[in-house]
């Protein structure tokens, strides 16, 4: 016997493959699943918005959010695809670690990752998540975002201490973000973490909307504070050139 969560997928998948209004009787049914089970499991998805009941028949049709979920996981694979050579190139001439990274909600998610060729290599994996208020690739992306969009996720973020460094004053965050959409970039001065050091810039698809962040990482002894203004201009061209392989205008 399936157990809830495969329950809720069973039912996701049959409503995608029926292409109509189903009734609970039906799919309870075709699933061989009891009635009741299946009543629980819809009221569930309803409630989250991915199905919808009509009020005449009771009977139940998936939403439109179940597309919009599946053009997320396209859009982040087509980023990762387009971005993944630009990384490695950026990897290869700087010889420090790269990060592709995308927002997700108080945080942000690591999808794509390239490693130097340092004997030490960052503790970061693909699948991660880390603080928006800490980190360069995080700062460059709510830098970025439209202002109700920005106020949104300032309200609900917690300026946790990671360091010595990390900003935990809001006001003076709000300073750091007005410059980083100044001079086009972010700066995570082992603010994150002791002993790294990083710089990140924003990615922008086809209709001028934030895609995700390409930040730069390393250990402090080679990631120095003067190396940073010489990398800057190689991290915006490639962001730039990231962004026009995703249709954005202003980056041709």
């Amino acid at each position: 016997m399936a157990d809830a969560p495969a329950r809720l997928f069973q039912i996701i998948e049959f409503l995608a493959s029926s292409g109509d209004w189903v009734s609970v009787r039906t799919m309870a049914r075709e699933l061989r699943i009891s009635a009741a089970s299946t009543y629980r499991a819809l009221n569930s998805l309803k409630k989250l918005g991915y199905v919808r009941q009509d009020h005449k028949d009771s009977k139940y049709q998936l939403t439109l959010k179940i597309a919009w979920l599946s053009a997320q996981v396209l859009d982040r694979q087509q980023l990762r695809q387009i971005a993944h050579p630009f990384l490695q190139h950026l990897t290869s001439v700087t010889n420090e670690t790269t990060h592709l990274a995308v927002l997700e909600g108080t945080e942000f998610v690591y999808i794509d990752k390239v490693d130097n060729t340092q004997a030490v290599r960052m503790r970061s994996r693909v699948g991660q998540r880390g603080k928006l208020h800490s980190t360069a690739a995080g700062k460059a992306m709510l830098a970025f975002l439209p202002e109700a969009e920005l106020q949104s996720v300032l309200r609900r973020l917690e300026f946790t201490a990671l360091t010595y460094n990390t900003i935990t004053d809001e006001v003076r965050f709000r300073e750091q973000l007005a410059l980083i959409r100044r001079q086009g970039y972010g700066i995570d001065d082992e603010e994150n973490e002791v002993g790294i050091r990083c710089i990140g810039s924003p990615v922008f698809d086809h209709a001028g909307r934030l895609s995700g962040a390409l930040s730069i990482s390393g250990w402090t002894i080679s990631m120095t504070r003067e190396r940073l203004p010489q990398l800057a201009p190689e991290l915006l061209q490639t962001c730039q050139r990231i962004s026009s392989q995703l249709g954005h205008e202003e980056a041709r």
